[in-house]
């Protein structure tokens, strides 16, 4: 059934709970691909992006539970499809130093995609003057950021690679 949507703080509930099916979703997707990576390094980043990612589910929980509200009840579409095109790369019969750049480019995209969400709900909070939850939200966004940025460096040695291969 499909939520009541008359003003901010509804859009705001309903955004959180797309973030929470994202962050699901990407969480199952990096427990999928972690496996197929070879690149120490590479791994060790998604290793610390699962960790990251269920300590930022947390987070969404805890601002569900001051909004008392259920975090459940949407499936993120957005990241659906970007979970699709990674589990499709992962299908391939690609090299290793291919398929980890491949890899690389569909996590940033999920990366960029919660990042804008995080931003979204992060002003949402801020205007409905919930302090608490911008900072959660604020941390997270940080955090996303800084495994983007992260993932961009591992590009540059591991598209060369994959040029190379």
């Amino acid at each position: 059934m499909a939520m009541q949507m008359q003003d901010l703080q509804d859009l705001y509930v309903h955004k959180l709970q797309d973030i929470y099916s994202a962050e699901q979703q990407g969480l199952q997707a990096m427990q999928q691909s972690v496996g197929m990576i070879q690149t120490p390094e590479l791994r060790q980043g998604m290793q610390m992006h699962i960790q990251q990612t269920e300590g930022q589910i947390q987070r969404l929980e805890q601002i569900f539970q001051r909004l008392g509200q259920q975090p459940g009840g949407e499936e993120c579409e957005g990241m659906k499809g970007l979970v699709q095109e990674a589990q499709k790369l992962m299908q391939e019969n690609a090299s290793p130093e291919v398929l980890e750049a491949g890899l690389i480019a569909a996590q940033q995209a999920m990366e960029h995609y919660e990042i804008a969400g995080y931003g979204t709900a992060r002003t949402y909070a801020q205007l409905l003057g919930d302090q608490d939850a911008v900072q959660l939200l604020e941390q997270t966004l940080n955090e996303e950021k800084q495994a983007d940025e992260q993932l961009t460096q591992v590009a540059q040695q591991i598209n060369v690679e994959a040029m190379n291969a």
